[in-house]
């Protein structure tokens, strides 16, 4: 059965009000959010906070020397203590005047369940972002890397209370902040139109409680900055479980280049990288390929 993201993919192109990114714009997308990338690992370094690529980033790290060809987004990952650190230090506004974000926390609602770190005087909406009071500009994502639990039973019933918050901050994005250009996209597929009619159902049930709550809690559980514990990404695109090694495959991490930059990455990147995408080293077929697709888009403009 085909995912949510997997259909929209496919969709993407009879949009009327969608775009893809030109070569031109990849290209000229890719050198500002290595730009960005370069501040806040630069901050990191400074405070003495480790920061490694992740996902298809450190997949183009390791393959490719840079962003993957047909990619062009950067997510990092951070051990919790040093995460917690550097949202500290983004709300007394250490990365100067050029940035904002959004991260969860107790008091107001965040665009997502991790920290994101927006360019100002720019736009990269999505159509699950077009109408939230959220920052719309390119970004990174930076993810928590979290102890677990070192028994396996105990990872399952803390990862099932995990995505079960997961997924009801994200039924309750459907509801609080309705998105029309969202509802037309979904409505040109069947499968789609069903699906969005559910989440739609559900998120006005767990919607009585708010939003930003759902995040925080989520937060707060999986929040977890031990060293003698296996680790995991809680918010990873395998969910709580999907990524739990033992800490050493993470740390410390190691030397890597990005696009003639200096990175670090997975100490044991392979098996890393291998969970995540098999035959990494192996190029797709140009059809699994993920392809950038806007609602609204701007460079940089300062």
């Amino acid at each position: 059965m085909k995912s949510d993201f997997e259909i929209l993919n496919e969709l993407a192109r009879e949009s009327h009000f969608l775009h893809e990114l030109s070569a031109d714009e990849s290209a000229k997308m890719k050198a500002a959010l290595l730009e960005m990338y370069k501040d806040v690992a630069a901050l990191c370094q400074k405070e003495q906070l480790t920061i490694m690529l992740c996902g298809g980033t450190c997949l183009g790290a390791v393959r490719h020397q840079g962003f993957i060809p047909w990619d062009d987004d950067l997510d990092i990952m951070m051990p919790r203590k040093d995460y917690d650190r550097l949202i500290a230090l983004l709300a007394q506004g250490a990365l100067g005047d050029k940035y904002e974000y959004s991260a969860p926390n107790s008091k107001t609602d965040s665009a997502n369940v991790w920290l994101k770190i927006y360019r100002k005087n720019s736009l990269d909406v999505d159509i699950y972002n077009a109408t939230s009071p959220f920052p719309k500009g390119l970004y990174l994502d930076v993810f928590a890397l979290d102890a677990v639990p070192k028994s396996k039973l105990a990872q399952k019933i803390k990862g099932f209370i995990a995505n079960g918050l997961q997924f009801c901050a994200i039924l309750t994005l459907y509801t609080t902040y309705p998105s029309p250009q969202l509802k037309e996209f979904m409505f040109m597929n069947p499968t789609l139109r069903k699906r969005y009619r559910i989440k739609k159902f559900l998120g006005n049930i767990v919607g009585v409680i708010p939003r930003r709550k759902w995040v925080w809690w989520f937060d707060q559980f999986v929040s977890d900055s031990s060293d003698d514990k296996p680790w995991g990404i809680p918010t990873g695109r395998k969910y709580y479980c999907g990524e739990i090694f033992p800490r050493s495959v993470y740390m410390p991490s190691i030397e890597a280049t990005f696009e003639q930059t200096k990175a670090f990455i997975p100490n044991g990147y392979d098996k890393y990288l291998t969970n995540l995408y098999h035959n990494y080293m192996q190029l797709p077929p140009v059809n699994k390929r993920e392809r950038h697709f806007v609602y609204q888009f701007q460079l940089p403009n300062d």
